[in-house]
């Protein structure tokens, strides 16, 4: 920005769009903090007129101060909200005034950098409309540009690291540093000028010129580096040139001064001379640049020939001199001594953007709840910082892992092994063989009626009726959505044969790759499902007849059951010592297996308390007071989940008992799980002298693998029928997306037959019909209208 009243140049402010940043902020609190978010109305309205303010600026000094403020509450809600609340932030690159599209990143933090930016520009634009005439406007002018100068370096030090990704080309590296060395420039140029309206002496207005040349030359270096080309104006480029060629010569005619009162007038005259070169150099320039459209400002260049008629008349009065009276050689220009800069400027941002939060709050805490005059208070004080949420989360899930994993899921396995291991060895079904001699056992009668229930076998064919049925339509849908692909090759191909090289479409074997291979994934996948549900078939036309007399009357049940009778053959006196020890090895078994039950009861105990306790468990007030404590130095200091792990460890302590338990179970468990192995050795020992005994335990035996096949089955059938429901759901939209491409193509080709004079209407006789393209062939297999390549069986 370029002001013809001054001969300084000032930054742009970046321009905004609107944003429903609160709306997003009261969604984000409600689903991750679970808070209210009425609870913030009031800092909701503030945030949403402070970056209103962003979109309509008001007088610069206001404005300016509405920015501090936007931007100081930016920064704390930082460590209240993660950096990607779901809003996304646009922004105009810089120097886009008259064109450009906004750049929009959802990240806070590149919010936080892009009001910064304009904070830094609008003390530029404040710095060049002090009026320098006066001291008190050269020295405010001068702050002005050294905030601006530390608010761009802040920016680039502080706050682009933070936004964790590449910035805009206005935010790089080079570009800030153009902006510092430039404010910096112009700072400098204010105290050169506080100098010479002070009359100092004419060495050390040197000192300050030649530093003022150096850093408007340091910023046309960084201004014109190849990564940000294009991106500040021509006019910015040759301003800055203009500048170092102006200061450059003064510093030489302020220094040829001083040269008069040492006695140096050779000096003096080289020194005016290369003075008068900087000077017809800049001018030379600026008649170019003027030429090619990019002038530089008019005072610039004022400036610039007032200079140059004062170097020129102290030139010739010099030479006279010399000429006529002090004949002292003139040395050359490379002779001279260079003249020592003195830089008496740095960037320097204001406290309320390098420390905003620390401002607010010893505020507060020195005034009660005053707010700062310039920042306010801070807004949403009150709700838990996001880490905390995080730490929560962290903590949740090790409490998880160990309630599921190390507790829950270890008793579960514990219980596992132990029915797997009676029913290998065919327990309890062996001793109700024994205990209840005639008729099937209560708990055989239970499962009965609990397939009755659902129907039998008759239920399980119905179902695998039902799973064929849903496979033979994702089938068809499968060979619809090819068949569209096979056709629209076919299509091309036939084109291509008539047309030859005059035929402008892509081939579509260059296109359909990615088709097809999502074809040959859901075939395979299908074909896959179709062998599982052959063997489900397989295992329930094995075991039907035995799920079907479960599926009987309890007196039919009964008598498909063997009886157990004592047989005499052999003395009374023989058979009652086996009839005992076959009873006390049964009760001695009987009673391991309901020791065991008692362990297993003893789990689900154990599971209910840890629940309870885990349900207990809340860790909030812990958090928060550890939080407290890292804060209490600065309320947005960084925190990471990792500075609670003392924390953790304290918190799951309580679930040590529980572990504990577990061990204890299984310990428990291995030793009786010894004693049965050994007691179900004795007991089939005693028992052998009555082979009945076996057949009923085989034929009850064959009932209880009867009834958990069936569970199984229905299971496996369940299953397969969500399978082939959500499988149907993609085939749908892969169907559609097979169909959409083939007219897609096809409109393709009809454009393209205009084109070389065709009828298009020559497309449709080759009569292709999508819905139509399933052909059935001899000995029930099916392939595509044309070729084979997506060919199938159907089932």
């Amino acid at each position: 920005m370029a002001n013809a009243t001054t001969n300084l140049l000032a930054v742009e402010v970046k321009r905004t769009e609107k944003v429903a940043l609160t709306q997003v902020l009261r969604d984000y609190i409600s689903n991750a903090y679970a808070e209210h978010p009425d609870l913030y109305t009031d800092d909701f309205r503030v945030l949403d007129e402070l970056r209103m303010d962003c979109i309509h600026l008001g007088a610069q000094h206001n404005a300016l101060n509405r920015l501090i403020k936007y931007h100081g509450q930016l920064v704390f809600i930082g460590s209240k909200f993660p950096i990607d609340v779901g809003a996304e932030f646009p922004w105009y690159p810089a120097f886009s005034a008259n064109g450009g599209k906004p750049v929009a990143y959802r990240n806070l933090n590149y919010e936080k950098a892009c009001v910064l930016y304009s904070i830094a520009a609008m003390q530029s634009q404040l710095g060049i409309s002090e009026n320098r005439a006066t001291a008190d406007g050269v020295r405010k002018a001068c702050m002005y540009f050294q905030n601006a100068a530390g608010a761009f370096k802040h920016l680039q030090d502080v706050v682009i690291p933070e936004i964790r990704t590449a910035p805009t080309k206005d935010m790089t590296t080079s570009a800030l540093n153009t902006l510092v060395s430039l404010m910096l420039a112009q700072a400098q140029e204010c105290v050169w000028q506080k100098a010479a309206i002070d009359h100092l002496r004419d060495g050390t207005i040197a000192r300050l010129a030649i530093q003022v040349a150096e850093y408007y030359d340091s910023a046309y270096d960084l201004a014109t580096n190849s990564s940000i080309s294009g991106l500040y104006p021509q006019s910015w480029l040759s301003h800055m040139q203009i500048k170092t060629l102006h200061f450059k010569a003064a510093a030489q005619f302020r220094k040829a001064t001083e040269c008069i009162s040492q006695n140096k007038y050779g000096e003096e005259i080289a020194r005016l001379q290369l003075a008068e070169s900087y000077v017809k150099k800049g001018l030379d320039m600026s008649g170019s640049f003027l030429s090619r459209g990019s002038g530089v400002n008019e005072m610039v260049i004022n400036d610039l020939k007032s200079l140059q008629q004062i170097i020129q008349s102290n030139l010739a009065r010099a030479q006279r001199d010399n000429d006529v009276i002090y004949l002292e050689p003139v040395p050359s220009s490379s002779a001279l001594p260079p003249i020592v800069k003195s830089g008496m400027v740095k960037p320097m941002p204001t406290t309320e953007i390098t420390d905003p939060v620390q401002l607010m709050m010893d505020n507060e805490r020195s005034h009660g709840k005053m707010p700062h005059p310039l920042l306010g208070l801070p807004l949403f004080q009150k709700l838990v910082p996001f880490a905390v949420h995080q730490a929560a989360s962290v903590y949740f899930d090790r409490k998880e892992r160990v309630l599921k994993v190390d507790i829950i899921g270890k008793l579960d396995e514990l219980t596992g092994v132990y029915q797997s291991t009676l029913r290998s060895l065919n327990l309890p079904t062996a001793l109700q063989a024994l205990e209840q001699p005639i008729g099937p056992p209560p708990s055989l009668i239970k499962r009965a009626d609990e397939i009755k229930s659902k129907g039998g076998s008759a239920l399980l064919y119905d179902m695998i009726e039902k799973v064929r049925q849903s496979s033979l339509k994702n089938s068809e849908l499968l060979d619809q959505a090819l068949n569209a692909v096979d056709e629209e090759l076919e299509e091309d191909d036939a084109m291509r044969k008539q047309y030859g090289d005059k035929w402008p479409l892509q081939k579509s074997s260059e296109l359909t790759g990615q088709l097809i291979a999502q074809g040959k994934k859901h075939r395979e996948t299908i074909l896959s499902a179709q062998k599982a549900d052959q063997t489900v078939h397989q295992k329930l036309d094995t075991w039907v007849k035995i799920i079907d007399i479960l599926n009987l009357p309890t007196d039919e049940i009964e008598r498909s059951i063997p009886s157990v009778h004592v047989t005499r053959g052999y003395s009374a006196h023989d058979e009652d010592d086996d009839l005992a020890r076959q009873n006390n090895a049964a009760r001695h078994l009987r009673a391991l297996l309901e020791q065991a039950d008692g362990h297993v009861r003893e789990r689900k105990d154990i599971i209910e308390r840890a629940q309870r306790t885990s349900m207990a468990d809340d860790i909030s007030p812990a958090l928060l007071n550890k939080a407290a404590q890292l804060t209490a130095n600065s309320p947005i200091a960084k925190i990471e989940p990792a500075q609670f792990e003392d924390l953790f460890a304290e918190q799951l302590r309580q679930y040590d008992e529980y572990l504990k338990d577990v061990d204890k179970q299984e310990e428990e468990q291995d030793l009786l799980m010894k004693k049965i192995a050994t007691a179900n050795e004795d007991f089939l020992e005693a028992r052998r002298f009555n082979p009945a005994i076996a057949k009923r335990e085989k034929a009850l035996q064959n009932l209880e693998q009867a009834y958990d096949k069936f569970q199984e089955i229905y299971t496996n059938l369940k299953e397969g029928m969500k399978f082939y429901t959500d499988h149907g759901q993609s085939l749908s939209t892969f169907r559609k997306k097979c169909l959409d491409y083939q007219q897609h193509r096809r409109n393709e080709a009809r454009e393209a037959l205009k084109t070389l004079g065709v009828n298009p209407l020559s497309l449709a006789s080759l009569n292709l019909n999508p819905q139509d393209n399933a052909q059935p062939q001899a000995g029930g297999a099916w392939q595509p209208k044309f070729g084979i390549r997506f060919s199938g069986q159907k089932p």
